[in-house]
């Protein structure tokens, strides 16, 4: 087991620095999105017969794009979320459109404070430059939106797809019932979580979220994969979309048709599948 360790220390401590390369992948989006913005400005006021001087349309398209950038780490903290959600699409969707307004009041807000110096010549108060700020800027928010809900959805896909280990470093040995441990491939390296601290498992296409503690973690193991390697006598899948750790369930509520809602000690309520009722029956005295 050390020298397992040992060999996983190593290698993390052999990979590039995933946090530089996210920087850089950053400032080069927001680079491209505040050129494109800058030159559909342009375009638009010649069309209107509008000309606009270019460094200064630059300039200012720069200034908005450079606040969406710094509100880019906790927006995509809340893109993840809401993704780690697995709510029904209907549901995400419409909280999707529901955030946008409220990033842009944020982000107009902000702008408003760091920028009044520079372009509130005409306002009193960095609060009275806001509205005019948010008319004139209503379509760069929109595509600063739009960019940033690719981008985590894109983010999501790399970190289930990339391997985060070294071509001849061996994988990690998978989870049994003779393992008290799960080794997650995450970005960086492999984050060890104990069987003990997990509560659910959800499928995440051909790949599986771990929820545990709080926490949300993908893998790329499929969850038919885990539901083989897992104990029995402390996991069971319970849908064909989710594993629950038996012990997590503090209430049971039967839905009708063999169906039943699970109750987890954390206040996730997950679906009992009559097609998976017999993995719990005898756990649950149905």
């Amino acid at each position: 087991m050390t020298d397992t360790l040992g060999a996983r220390i190593a290698q993390i401590g052999t990979q590039p620095d995933r946090r530089l390369l996210a920087i850089g992948a950053g400032a080069l989006l927001w680079a491209f999105v505040t050129l494109a913005s800058a030159a559909q400005g342009q375009l638009l006021s010649a069309y209107h017969g509008r000309a606009q001087d270019w460094w200064p349309t630059l300039g200012y398209t720069a200034a908005i794009f450079s606040v969406w950038a710094l509100l880019t780490p906790l927006l995509l903290k809340a893109a993840d979320a809401l993704l780690a959600a697995r709510l029904p699409r209907g549901i995400a969707a419409m909280l999707w459109v529901l955030v946008y307004p409220l990033a842009t009041a944020l982000h107009v807000a902000l702008f408003a404070l760091v920028f009044w110096p520079v372009y509130g010549s005409r306002a009193p108060t960095p609060w009275a430059m806001m509205e005019p700020v948010l008319l004139a800027n209503f379509d760069k928010a929109a595509f600063a939106y739009l960019a940033l809900v690719a981008a985590a959805h894109l983010r999501r896909r790399l970190r289930a797809r990339a391997p985060a280990r070294p071509a001849a470093a061996p994988a990690p040995a998978p989870a049994s019932a003779n393992d008290d441990g799960l080794w997650i491939r995450v970005s960086g390296g492999s984050h060890r979580v104990a069987l003990a601290e997990i509560d659910w498992i959800a499928a995440a296409g051909d790949y599986a979220e771990v929820h545990a503690g709080g926490r949300s973690l993908l893998t790329d193991r499929s969850l038919a994969a885990l539901a083989a390697e897992l104990p029995g006598a402390e996991f069971a899948r319970i849908h064909r979309g989710a594993i629950v750790r038996l012990d997590r369930v503090r209430e049971v509520r039967r839905l009708g048709r063999g169906d039943a809602s699970l109750l987890l000690c954390t206040g996730q309520a997950l679906r009992l599948s009559r097609r998976y009722r017999e993995n719990v029956a005898a756990h649950f005295g149905f």
